[in-house]
């Protein structure tokens, strides 16, 4: 530890071994947990208790809400910068501040409330030898008193989300070095180790941990709620993590495709809470406002997307009409849906939560908005649909609305999509696609400059096209010649294949062919001795005689 103005920094804080100089985390890369769920957590946590443990970087505005609840407050952090910066906001509160690694901190008095937001991975000092998540629990259970209070998130590096996140756009050269995360054996398993080795109840956070918009219980975490929640806000054009997350939802469940885990403990009403007990799901929408969640069964986008990827065009119409029927008979529980929230619960179509939020006018301007919305999943992911290709987002919307008698054209397409935009921006919300950012109207003397590097452009490629077709003209000359050489060495080869055929005859055949001719050779060579001829000539006038004497 550097001693270097220990004593000032003592004076608000205390020091322990572990302590990191040059670091934050709470103003890193990684920002601290935050956002309105897990407040809900901590503040149910830290309420009524007579020491409350916060191990690790939080968020300020969490550490507002926290603060103040529970008798007396200890905050743990590794690093100075960030030990520095609690201990000056909280100077008159009854915080007190501990620097170092958590492993070298022992309490004074007993802890009965631990708020774990961050999890284990910031708490212990770079410089010591890694050590395990099992590791940091068990320390953190001897802290703390048996029945205390828990609130702790533990991130799953398996969840779809996080592997899809982690791909960098170089992901596809062959020399990026990068490959999927590997699961750290250090870490849980599952939800159901962390919440074994704490004696809690799991929640699965989605759709990550940082910043989480749904906690739930997994069997209240149903397909569609996943999937409303699964749109990682940071990375808006993840849009195949839909498809994934139904894949990984119907084969793993819910606590293996979730962002991460969190374990609480004595925040049930069945352990005792009868203040503010935590429900067993909570959630806000996408306006930041907290709102009660319908969990049902399936996802109608993903169940469409996928009638759609095996070109199923009777399945997709089918889901086309519920939703059209859906909207026409209550337009205004899906005025401010998008369709990544409808579900499918026992056979009716239903949004997973009510919106106060207004993205259409008519119910034909809700559903036409909808039915946009699916076909910028179904282009943005290069999805299958029933068909011909080369349809763009437009067209696919119009043929869309064509399942269903309901007769809309591309210009109205775009017409419904700007005012569905202009309605999100304005509440703070985002489109399932962002839109093109519109480029500004360029000077005179740049379309001119732009201009002649058209032009310039424009002949190089006819020059291109020229040598091009010099060059296929080339090769047909190549080509006819080659094919007439071949044709005279096929003929050439069939020949010398013949003679060596004629040679290599087996000895039976030459016999045979040679015994054939033995009655014409002899015939020629007696005919060659003297005298033979006229014999045979008087043999066969004799015999001619006898023949004439025998008939009479």
């Amino acid at each position: 530890m550097n001693s270097t103005d220990t004593s000032v920094m003592s004076a608000a804080y205390s020091i322990v071994s572990g302590d990191m100089y040059d670091w934050s985390d709470m103003s890193g890369t990684v920002a601290p947990p935050r956002g309105p769920v897990l407040t809900r957590f901590a503040v149910a946590t830290a309420s009524g208790a007579s020491h409350l443990l916060v191990v690790g970087p939080h968020d300020l505005d969490l550490l507002d809400a926290v603060v103040g609840r529970a008798a007396t407050t200890t905050v743990v952090l590794r690093a100075h910068a960030d030990a520095e910066l609690v201990a000056q906001r909280y100077a008159t509160r009854p915080v007190d501040v501990v620097c170092g690694d958590l492993r070298s901190w022992s309490p004074d008095r007993p802890v009965d409330a631990v708020l774990a937001l961050d999890g284990f991975g910031r708490v212990t000092t770079i410089d010591a030898s890694a050590t395990d998540w099992h590791q940091i629990a068990e320390h953190v259970a001897a802290l703390a008193a048996p029945d205390a209070r828990l609130a702790l998130v533990v991130p799953n590096p398996g969840s779809p989300v996080e592997q899809l996140r982690s791909v960098p756009p170089e992901a596809s050269d062959e020399d990026a070095d990068w490959s999927f995360p590997v699961h750290d054996r250090a870490h849980p398993r599952s939800l159901a180790d962390a919440s074994t080795r704490f004696g809690g109840r799991g929640y699965t956070l989605w759709p990550g941990i940082g910043a989480p918009t749904l906690a739930a219980v997994p069997e209240a975490c149903s397909a569609a709620l996943a999937v409303a929640h699964g749109r990682p806000a940071d990375v808006p054009t993840l849009r195949e993590v839909q498809p994934v997350l139904g894949q990984t939802l119907d084969t793993l469940g819910a606590p293996a495709a979730a962002g991460g885990w969190l374990v609480v403990r004595g925040l049930a009403p069945s352990e005792g809470v009868t203040a503010d007990p935590v429900p067993p799901i909570v959630g806000i929408d996408r306006t930041g406002v907290e709102a009660s969640w319908i969990a049902a069964h399936r996802s109608w986008l993903v169940e469409a997307m996928r009638d759609s990827a095996r070109r199923d065009a009777a399945g997709l119409r089918r889901h086309v009409r519920q939703l059209r029927d859906a909207v026409e008979g209550a337009p205004e529980h899906w005025c401010g849906v998008q369709v990544d929230e409808i579900g499918l619960d026992g056979g009716r179509i239903v949004p997973v939560h009510e919106s106060t939020v207004k993205l259409g006018e008519t119910a034909d301007d809700i559903l036409l908005g909808l039915l946009d919305e699916l076909s910028a999943y179904l282009c943005a992911t290069g999805w299958r649909h029933p068909w011909p290709a080369g349809r763009g987002r437009d067209e696919l919307s119009v043929l869309l609305a064509a399942t269903v008698d309901m007769t809309a054209t591309p210009s109205e397409v775009r017409q419904v999509r700007r005012q569905r935009e202009a309605a999100l921006t304005s509440a703070g919300m985002s489109p399932v696609v962002p839109p093109r950012p519109e480029t500004p109207d360029a000077d005179p003397s740049e379309r001119a400059k732009l201009r002649d590097e058209n032009e310039a452009l424009r002949g190089q490629v006819a020059w291109f096209k020229q040598q091009m077709r010099q060059r296929q003209t080339m090769t047909h000359e190549v080509r006819t010649a080659a094919r007439r050489d071949v044709a005279a060495l096929n003929s050439r080869i069939k020949e010398l294949e013949d003679q060596l055929k004629a040679r290599q005859a087996p000895p039976v055949s030459r016999v045979a062919q040679r015994a054939s001719t033995v009655r014409s050779r002899a015939r020629a060579r007696i005919g060659r001795i003297p005298g033979t001829r006229r014999a045979a000539r008087l043999l066969r006038r004799a015999l001619r005689a006898v023949r004439r004497v025998v008939k009479r």
